[in-house]
Parts: structure tokens; C-alpha cells; sequence
């Protein structure tokens, strides 16, 4: 056995499944509808025991075969090498689930420690195996090690957004154990490419704009962000520090950024105030007259008043001084510029 506990982890070892496998048909339970009920009742007991038990063995090999990535700690907590990072899986935990299916809901969020090793802090990510029908829990738990032992695959996942931010937070944008499948995911999602020689990321908007981010900015607490229009050669600087001079959180982090700027400027002639930052809107409505043609006519109405727009709208969050007055300039420039 390579691990000590290993067989109670997983159901022992071949002769305890062999009771499994030595059940039989009860002849008596034949002699009635009943009966014959019964005994189909019983082998469908006998047949999810028998996919448990292979499933079990699945994973106990998975882990014999893979010893030098996948180790039990004193508690009993399975730690996976992965090419990306260190993962630190709960099994007291699922067994727990396993022993009482009525408890199990999904898998408890997994540490994730940076390649060098284990920290005392560690991030947690919500790493899900989609499931098939009729499938054992131990066969998502092979799942689930393999994919975690695999996390350059797994990375780019469509559903797996949770694990990719916890790797982007704990590694920062830098070139790291990430960096190729950061790289593969921005350039599978939006096209866009990295350049760490600069420390920017560019991605192609829409109507033939480019954004510009730079990142690992010392001075700043967000991003510089640029913008490149048709047959322009040159970089037109719509933020110096993106979290300073915006309003609200729709660019907070790199994954947010690069999503809504490669739906932009488009996407800000029907959006909403919920979809966009309303300093972000103004300022590209300056250089779009597309979008400022749709913006003026609603910062000439009536009833508009600049102090009634939030700067989140799902806590009710007011303007700050600051992004009020930023908006009270942007909204007269717009309609010199439209001489209303």
C-alpha cells in the first residue's frame, strides 16, 4: 500500500468487495409479484454498491499511480500538485457526504497555494465536476482530482470563472506558472494578447475599436486604460488610473475590465445604468458620436438631474463629490459639442 489509510479511505481492499460481489438472487422472493418487486428493489441496491466500489478503486489507483502529486496529510486532507498550484482538498469532508448522500450539496472550496508551497493564508476556490446521470460520488471525486491535477486544461473551462480569478488573485498578473494559460484564455475569449514586455493587454473592441490596459501600474491603484479608433496609429488615454477617476465597479478587476471593453463601444448604446460605468460612458460618448447622439437627447431632458444617478445601483450607493462633478463636465461637453 503507498499510503498509509488509504484502503480506509476508499473501501478497503479486494477481498472486502468480494462480499459485494457475492451477493445472489433470493429464489424465494420469485413466487409472487411482490417478490419479483422486491428482488428488482434489492438488485438496484446491488448494482449502485457495485459502481461505488469500482468508482472507489478508480480513485484509490488514481492516487497509488500519481504518488508523487497527490499526498495525504496527517488529517487526512489530500494535497494535489497541479502545473498551475498547490490544491488542498477536504476528503473528511466528502466522505462525510459520501457515508450520507443526503448531505451533499457540492464540493467544499478547495486551498489553492501558489507552486512554491504551502502558505499559512491560503485562497479557496468553488471547483465543480459536472456531473453525469447516474453517476457514482466517487467517480466526481476522480473527476475532480484529475481535473485538479490537470489545472492547465481545467483553467480554461468555461464554468470554472472562480477558479481562474483565484489563480489571477494569487499570482498576479506577472509572468508565473499561469502565464501560458492566462495567455490561452484571453486570446480564446476575446482575442486579446499580452505583451509582459510592457505590462499591457490589448483586445479588440467593437466598430474597429482597441483597448489598452496596462497593468502593474506602481503608482496607481488600478489600470491605465487606452483606446485605439479606426485607422488611428496612435493610443488615446481614456484612464491614468481606472479605479481613481471611474465611478462604480464595472472594471474592478482584469477579468471585468477585458470582458466589457471588448463589448464597447457598442454595447453602450443600448445598456443600461446597471451594465456600464456612467464616467466610462460619458467619456467614450466624447470620441463616438454614434453613442453621443444616443446620450444627449436623455442629458437634456427635463427631469434629468445628475445627482440621482448611482454609482451601484444594487446597494442604492450615491456619486461620490468627485464623480458628480467628473459627470456635470463630461454631460456639458457633450452638449456644446451637440449645441443644445
Amino acid at each position: 500500500m503507498v499510503f498509509d489509510g488509504l484502503a480506509a479511505l476508499f473501501g478497503g481492499d479486494d477481498d472486502d468487495v468480494d462480499d459485494i460481489e457475492g451477493y445472489d438472487h433470493d429464489a424465494s422472493l420469485f413466487d409472487s409479484t411482490q417478490g419479483l418487486r422486491r428482488q428488482s428493489m434489492f438488485d438496484d441496491i446491488y448494482e449502485q454498491a457495485k459502481a461505488s466500489v469500482r468508482a472507489g478503486r478508480f480513485v484509490r489507483d488514481i492516487i497509488r499511480q500519481n504518488e508523487s502529486r497527490m499526498q495525504l496529510d496527517a488529517d487526512g486532507h489530500l494535497l494535489v500538485v497541479g502545473r498551475l498550484a498547490l490544491y488542498k482538498v477536504n476528503l473528511p469532508a466528502f466522505l462525510q457526504r459520501l457515508s450520507n448522500p443526503f448531505e451533499y450539496t457540492s464540493f467544499e472550496a478547495v486551498e489553492v497555494h501558489p507552486k512554491t508551497g504551502l502558505v499559512s493564508d491560503p485562497r479557496t476556490a468553488c471547483v465543480q465536476v459536472q456531473p453525469q446521470k447516474n453517476m457514482p460520488a466517487a467517480d466526481l471525486l476522480a473527476g475532480y482530482l484529475l481535473g485538479l491535477m490537470n489545472d492547465e486544461q481545467m483553467y480554461l473551462e468555461p464554468h470554472l470563472g472562480p477558479l481562474r480569478r483565484t489563480l489571477l488573485h494569487l499570482y498576479g498578473i506577472t509572468r508565473s506558472p499561469l502565464t501560458p494559460s492566462l495567455e490561452r484564455h484571453f486570446a480564446n475569449e476575446y482575442n486579446g494578447e499580452f505583451d509582459f514586455n510592457n505590462d499591457t493587454f490589448t483586445v479588440p473592441g467593437t466598430n474597429g475599436w482597441k483597448w489598452r490596459i496596462h497593468f502593474r501600474q506602481p503608482l496607481t491603484n488600478g489600470f491605465k486604460i487606452e483606446y485605439q479608433k479606426p485607422r488611428q496609429t496612435w493610443w488615446n488615454v481614456m484612464f491614468e488610473d481606472h479605479q481613481d477617476e471611474m465611478s462604480s465597479h464595472h472594471l474592478s478587476s482584469f477579468f471585468d475590465a477585458a470582458e466589457h471593453l471588448s463589448q464597447c463601444p457598442a454595447m453602450l448604446k443600448t445598456c443600461n445604468e446597471w451594465e456600464t460605468d456612467p464616467i466610462f460612458l460619458r467619456k467614450v460618448a466624447t470620441d463616438y458620436p454614434p453613442l453621443a447622439r444616443v446620450l444627449v437627447p436623455l442629458i437634456c431632458e427635463e427631469e434629468y438631474n445628475p445627482k440621482d444617478i448611482h454609482s451601484d445601483p444594487w446597494d442604492g450607493d450615491y456619486l461620490s463629490e468627485s464623480s458628480l462633478q467628473r459627470i456635470i463636465q463630461l454631460d456639458e461637453v457633450l452638449r456644446e459639442r451637440a449645441r443644445v
